[in-house]
């Protein structure tokens, strides 16, 4: 973690696009704001390369829902089609590529994991899909990070590379030795070939297909970290942060949920100021995840960049930082996860050489998130439980019990193999608990199999040509919709919907705290280009509690009563739903009032 995985993967993709006739590459990350970092790495890459500076300019796209956001991409944008033949830049944005099916066609592509699984979905276009990644050099990061739904997905689509003769390069951290093996197979089948049986022994490995594993030689000395477990009470957690960074330093608290990210941040903010606190998780605004997001990686970021670092400070976030963001913090305080997250969020600390205060010199991460370490076998918290299940979270509590230090990188491959071998672990007396949590587990991962297929894309040799590609399939899918999303993602239900702010006298208004803010929107006319860009990165996805399959409907229905003649006419905006504050930035949907917080997100209570 953090030595130079991505910039291997590219070095790998010159050689196999030199070796195959490959003439672009596609690099695929688990999230838009992974992707968004990636991005900008890919661009810096590209001028680099050889034969950049002899005057041929190649095309590069940003491939998500949201690409519009980011700025860089944006900048492309106005200057591919603004800027004059000969301009000396060696990347460039085409027009031609604007449109949704055709972003993934350019020569090099930066986009989220789905522009990648929707290769294997049978949906309109599919041949599109097919097109944008044959003759170039597939780079899939984080590959760990799918799980068992996403991975059939995942499993199929490498067979039709395999069948292509597509060069894929896949990178983790934190890969256990089955999942490899079945990856490989994956690409295999679609070769038309074997996959040796047995791996080699050790980390970090790199193997292929065809190839014998070969295993690279660990940094010395090792990073040792030192794991602390402290009660899941905010009063103890204060006492924490305030005892280790009585010298100053970062710290960073990620929470398993959204609640648990804001609840957190509010209380540590009466200790440390509201200044020294900044709270990041999914249930921001778009066009607001974007800029914190920018702002996690201007002040926690490389030394070797613009960082702006501060004396002090506490990031409390949810999952958005364990993966792909280039962060390093003093100090860490994580809920429990499955073994391989926990590990992954360990990349976050003490990531670069930089001087630290002398209470976090040492790197430092603390288990939270339990209900009482004393008891065993110990049981995570209830939010926790509902996101990752009962059994990955149980396992990784006992392979790490007992244990006071890790040894990064040496401990993550025996971790990793600890927790997804069938091996027992931990005490004896865990091993009732542990035996019907695995049983649960492995019924559910079952049933996540089943459900994959059914819109699951055949093999390349079940037809002598295209024809019933796609029938009984999913129809047209967009870029990052829910209608694709659902399909390729086996994640609870959500909805989307567009915010905008009610006026004094009935109207709508730009939301105010955002470009253009507080901009009258028309009611029965198009809404402007430029403010309906605006109302379009206003979007927001509802918590839980307004979109579990029990109360989806109605709030749907509820929302639908809010539609505008102006966004029905706006190409931008048609068919989108939409909630609408008040001039105190609250709403009240389904029995809930809805508080936006600039601060804190999207707050739901209980009317």
């Amino acid at each position: 973690m953090g030595s130079g995985k991505t910039e291997a993967a590219l070095l790998a993709a010159e050689a196999l696009a030199g070796r195959s006739g490959a003439d672009g590459v596609f690099i695929a990350l688990p999230t838009q704001a992974t992707t968004d970092a990636m991005f900008s790495r890919v661009r810096r890459w590209l001028d680099r390369l050889p034969g950049s500076s002899d005057g041929r300019a190649v095309s590069l796209r940003l491939a998500h829902g949201k690409a519009h956001l980011n700025d860089e991409f944006a900048g492309m944008v106005h200057r591919g089609r603004y800027g004059c033949v000969g301009d000396d830049e060696a990347a460039i944005v085409h027009a031609w590529f604007s449109g949704r099916k055709k972003s993934v066609l350019a020569a090099f592509v930066v986009g989220t994991i789905d522009q990648v699984l929707f290769a294997g979905l049978k949906s309109r276009h599919l041949m599109l899909r097919h097109l944008a990644l044959a003759g170039k050099v597939v780079i899939i990061d984080e590959v760990h990070a799918y799980d068992v739904y996403m991975s059939q997905y995942l499993h199929r689509v490498l067979h039709w590379l395999g069948a292509y003769r597509v060069p894929v390069v896949l990178l983790s951290a934190t890969l256990p030795p089955d999942r490899r093996s079945e990856l490989l197979q994956a690409y295999d089948t679609g070769r038309g070939r074997e996959t040796p049986g047995a791996l080699a022994d050790g980390y970090p490995q790199v193997s292929g297909t065809g190839l014998q594993s070969v295993v690279l030689p660990l940094p010395e000395p090792a990073s040792s970290v030192q794991l602390d477990r402290i009660g899941d009470d905010l009063d103890m957690l204060t006492e924490y942060l305030s005892r280790h960074l009585s010298e100053g330093g970062c710290a960073v608290v990620i929470r398993n949920t959204v609640t648990r990210v804001q609840e957190t941040a509010e209380h540590l903010s009466a200790t440390f100021g509201v200044d020294a606190v900044t709270i990041n998780h999914a249930r921001f605004l778009a066009c607001d995840r974007a800029e914190k997001d920018r702002d996690l990686l201007r002040r926690f970021g490389s030394p070797l960049g613009e960082c702006e670092r501060p004396d002090i400070h506490i990031v409390v976030a949810s999952q958005v930082v364990e993966q792909s963001l280039d962060i390093d913090f003093d100090l860490m305080v994580t809920d429990l996860a499955p073994a391989d997250l926990v590990l992954q969020r360990l990349g976050r600390l003490h990531r670069h050489r930089r001087a630290r205060p002398t209470p976090v010199r040492q790197p430092r991460c603390a288990l939270v998130g339990v209900l009482d370490w004393n008891t065993g076998p110990v049981v995570a918290v209830p939010e926790s439980r509902k996101v990752y299940g009962e059994y990955p979270l149980l396992r990784a509590a006992a392979i790490l019990h007992g244990r006071d230090t890790l040894s990064v990188p040496h401990d993550i491959a025996p971790l990793v193999h600890a927790a997804y071998g069938h091996t027992p672990v931990g005490p004896k007396s865990w091993q009732p608990k542990l035996a019907v949590a695995e049983r649960i587990a492995a019924d559910r991962a079952q049933q996540r199999r089943r459900a994959a297929g059914d819109f699951l894309l055949g093999e390349s040799d079940a037809a002598d040509d295209l024809c019933g590609w796609v029938r009984a399939g999913v129809g047209d899918v967009d870029d990052d919709s829910p209608q694709g999303l659902a399909q390729v993602r086996d994640g609870e239900e959500s909805l989307e919907v567009l915010i905008v702010q009610r006026d004094v006298d009935g109207g709508l208004l730009v939301p105010d705290w955002v470009r253009h803010g507080g901009a009258q929107l028309p009611l029965d006319g198009p809404v402007p280009y430029r403010l309906a860009r605006v109302v379009a990165a206003c979007s927001l996805r509802l918590p839980y509690a307004l979109s579990h399959s029990g109360v989806i409907d109605d709030v749907i229905r509820e929302l639908e009563a809010s539609r505008f003649t102006s966004f029905d006419k706006t190409p931008q905006l048609t068919g989108q739903l939409v909630l609408v504050l008040d001039q105190h930035r609250q709403a009240k949907l389904n029995d809930y009032r809805l508080t936006y917080d600039l601060r804190r997100g999207l707050v739901h209570d209980r009317i």
